[in-house]
C-alpha cells in the first residue's frame, strides 16, 4: 500500500512539473511587446521580450502589444482631401509607417491607450498633414522631386506630436503613393499635359530632323572625303604597281644577261676544258707511242714484239723445193726463225 501511494505521490509530482511552467508563465512571441500587471503593483515599468515569463493567476495579468511596424494608411475612400495653395482640391494617397518606441510600451499602457493608441495616432497625423500637404502648389503636386521633399519634410514634425503617443515615424515613413485632382480639373490638367507632351515631341522631332539633316551633310561631306583619299589610294597603288613591275622587269633583264653571259662563260670555258682534255689525250697517246717505240728498240721489246709476230704468224702452203741445197739452211734451225722474227 505504501508502495503504491509513493507511486502515486512520484506520478502527481511529474504531472504537476509538467503543468506548473504552463500554468505559471506566459509565453511573449517574438512579434510582440509583453506588459505585465500585477494586482498589487499595476503596470510593471519594464517592457517584455520574447521568452517565458512569471504569470500568476489571479495576480498577474498581461497587455500584447505588437512589436512590428504600424502602417496607417489613407487611401481610397478614406484619402486626404487638400486644398492647394490655389485652391484645387487633390486626393492625396500616402501611407505613414511608424512604431512603437522602445522601451516605451508599458508607459502606453499605464496611460490607458493599450488599444486606443492607433485612433490617436491616426488623428493627429491627419489634421497634421492637412496643413502640410497644402502647402504645395498645382506645379508643386507633379513635380516628383518635391512631392518626395514634402513627404521626408513631415517625419520631423510629426514624431513631436506622436510623441506624447510614445510611437515614432520610421525614417522615410511618409510615403506619397498618388496625388489626383477632381475628375473635370484632372482631365484638363491631362490635356494640359498632353499638349506640353506633345509640344515637347514636336520640338525633339524637330531637333531630330535637325540632327538627321546636320547628320547626313556630315555624311555626304565624310563619303567625299573617302571618296577622294580612295582615289589617292588608288593611284598610290598604281603607282607603286608600275614601280614594282619596272623593278621586276629590271630584275629579270639583269637575271637573262647574267645568265647568257653565265652560260657563255661556261661554255666557252667547257669547250677550252674538252680541247684542253683531248690535246692531253693526244700528247698521251703520243707518248705512249713513242714510249711503247722505244720500248720495242730494246731487247725485251723486241722480244715481245717477236713474241707478238709469232702468235700473229700464219704459215700458209709452201712448197719446199728439195733440190735446193740452202732451205735447211734458211729455214730448218731455230737461229733462222729467230732471225726471222727478232730481226737478228
Amino acid at each position: 500500500m505504501k508502495r503504491l501511494l509513493g507511486l502515486q505521490g512520484f506520478s502527481l509530482l511529474i504531472i504537476l512539473g509538467w503543468m506548473l511552467p504552463n500554468l505559471a508563465t506566459t509565453y511573449v512571441y517574438p512579434d510582440e511587446i509583453g506588459v505585465r500587471r500585477s494586482l498589487f503593483g499595476g503596470i510593471e515599468e519594464q517592457d517584455f521580450q520574447q521568452g517565458r515569463w512569471l504569470d500568476v493567476p489571479m495576480v498577474h495579468s498581461w497587455y500584447r502589444l505588437p512589436r512590428t511596424l504600424h502602417y496607417l494608411e489613407f487611401a481610397d475612400a478614406d484619402d486626404l482631401d487638400v486644398r492647394t495653395r490655389e485652391g484645387n482640391l487633390i486626393h492625396v494617397d500616402l501611407v505613414i509607417v511608424y512604431k512603437i518606441k522602445d522601451g516605451a510600451a508599458h508607459t502606453i499602457c499605464r496611460e490607458g491607450m493599450a488599444t486606443s493608441y492607433p485612433h490617436r495616432v491616426r488623428s493627429a497625423v491627419e489634421g497634421f498633414l492637412l496643413k502640410h500637404m497644402a502647402s504645395m502648389s498645382n506645379k508643386d503636386i507633379q513635380d516628383p522631386d518635391v512631392r518626395i521633399k514634402t513627404a521626408l519634410s513631415a517625419i520631423g514634425p510629426l514624431n513631436q506630436r506622436l510623441s506624447q503617443y510614445h510611437v515614432e515615424v520610421v525614417e522615410e515613413g511618409v510615403v506619397i503613393r498618388a496625388i489626383s485632382f477632381d475628375a473635370p480639373y484632372e482631365e484638363r490638367l491631362q490635356a494640359k499635359q498632353l499638349y506640353a507632351v506633345q509640344a515637347e515631341l514636336d520640338v525633339a522631332e524637330q531637333r531630330r530632323s535637325e540632327g538627321k539633316q546636320a547628320t547626313d551633310t556630315v555624311q555626304k561631306g565624310i563619303d567625299k572625303e573617302v571618296a577622294v583619299e580612295r582615289e589617292n589610294w588608288n593611284e598610290r597603288v598604281e603607282l607603286a604597281r608600275r614601280v614594282t613591275e619596272t623593278m621586276i622587269a629590271e630584275v629579270d633583264a639583269e637575271a637573262l644577261e647574267y645568265d647568257r653571259r653565265v652560260r657563255a662563260e661556261a661554255d666557252a670555258e667547257y669547250d677550252r676544258l674538252v680541247a684542253e682534255g683531248e690535246r692531253a689525250e693526244l700528247e698521251a697517246q703520243a707518248l705512249g707511242e713513242k714510249l711503247r717505240a722505244e720500248a720495242l728498240t730494246t731487247k725485251a721489246g723486241r722480244i715481245y714484239a717477236a713474241i707478238e709476230a709469232v702468235r700473229a704468224f700464219e704459215l700458209g702452203q709452201i712448197e719446199l723445193n728439195s733440190l735446193d741445197p740452202g732451205f735447211l739452211q734458211r729455214f730448218g734451225s731455230m737461229a733462222s726463225w729467230r732471225r726471222f722474227f727478232g730481226g737478228e
